[in-house]
């Protein structure tokens, strides 16, 4: 499926669901290459008084995320081989970079204490950013720990 494609049938599907959530926006739409072949669908709402659109800690946002993924993929069985990602007016770029940020820190504070240095719990996606962000560091590893909603990584300096 070219990216085009990949496109039009994202619009088309948040134009028949933006009126159910009462969204009347600007959104861009676009095509990014990822790893192994997955493409990466990346959707950006931005207008005003978005806030219920993100919700409590960008609730609203991933599960407005989770349910066009899910329609899409319902959509597109066999050819479904992408992943689509959902911002409201750069909150998750935003959050991501807060991410980063926190992250090199702990990094730097495990390299100085010379001992493992614990985040608190986080959602996987979360985590994902945490791993990335240090994965370019040779003297730091990072191990994700725990069950569900207690799982947290621990960011390790190498000996």
């Amino acid at each position: 499926m070219e990216d085009k494609d990949i496109v039009s049938l994202v619009e088309k599907e948040l134009e028949v669901l933006c009126p159910l959530l009462g969204v009347d926006c600007e959104r861009t739409c676009v095509v990014e290459d990822g790893e192994e072949g997955i493409k990466y669908v990346k959707v950006n709402f931005n207008g005003e008084n978005l806030g219920y659109m993100i919700g409590n800690h960008g609730r609203h946002l991933d599960s407005l995320q989770f349910i066009l993924q899910v329609i899409m993929g319902r959509k597109f069985e066999e050819d479904f081989d992408f992943r689509i990602f959902i911002d409201v007016g750069g909150y998750r770029k935003e959050k991501d970079n807060k991410l980063e940020e926190m992250a090199i820190q702990k990094a730097d504070d495990a390299r100085i204490l010379g001992e493992e240095v614990e985040l608190p719990p986080m959602k996987p996606s979360d985590r994902r950013i945490v791993h990335l962000a240090l994965m370019k560091f040779t003297d730091i590893e990072t191990e994700s720990r725990g069950e569900g909603m207690d799982r947290h990584i621990v960011i390790k300096p190498v000996k």
